[in-house]
């Protein structure tokens, strides 16, 4: 048993951004800024599906479903330099994956991809209606292990998510490629 925790974020960490992306081909920044609140917050939240939010993406935007679909999947691009370092960290400490996600998203890519085993717990947000910064996303994940960790840290790429973390405990790790994570937990 491990007595360290560390919990990765999905999008901007496991896998590159995909909603900034996509939005920015098509929106300006401050439609981007309306239609996250719109839907991608909601989505977030489990309120709506994720063949709402695309549906929604595809009206917003201006193309078809199935473009917005393509276009969508492309912009999936796993971080393979982060990849190996969870497989590392394993070793010396669990591992959670902690994400705001639209309920399906993030367990179909994983399972695409083949990386479920990476970790010891999944928390996505949508299944539980809390989403990051809310700090009881947080308190929530590591109580699924149901023990006390000497070290428990969050990486994740929006310091945003980063900021109520020193309060309850975790330690913040601002995500800006797979050595930024090395050279805080070695």
């Amino acid at each position: 048993m491990h007595n360290r925790l560390v919990i990765f974020d999905c999008f901007g960490v496991i896998f590159g951004e995909v909603a900034p992306l996509f939005l920015r081909k098509y929106l300006s920044d401050e439609e981007a800024d309306a239609i996250k609140d719109k839907i991608f917050v909601p989505a977030d939240l489990g309120q709506i599906t994720y063949d709402e939010l695309l549906d929604t993406l595809a009206v917003t935007v201006g193309v078809n479903r199935d473009e917005v679909i393509r276009e969508w999947n492309k912009l999936f691009i796993l971080k393979d330099d982060t990849v190996e370092l969870i497989k590392k960290l394993r070793e010396t400490a669990d591992i959670a994956l902690l994400s705001n996600a639209p309920l399906g998203l993030v367990e179909k890519m994983f399972g695409e991809y083949g990386l479920t085993y990476l970790f010891d717990k999944m928390v996505v947000s949508s299944a539980i209606g809390l989403a990051k910064p809310d700090p009881e996303i947080y308190r929530y994940c590591v109580a699924q292990f149901d023990r006390e960790y000497d070290e428990i840290y969050m990486i994740d790429d929006n310091s945003a998510n980063l900021e109520p973390l020193k309060e309850i405990g975790i330690t913040p790790i601002l995500f800006t490629g797979a050595e930024s994570v090395v050279s805080v937990l070695g």
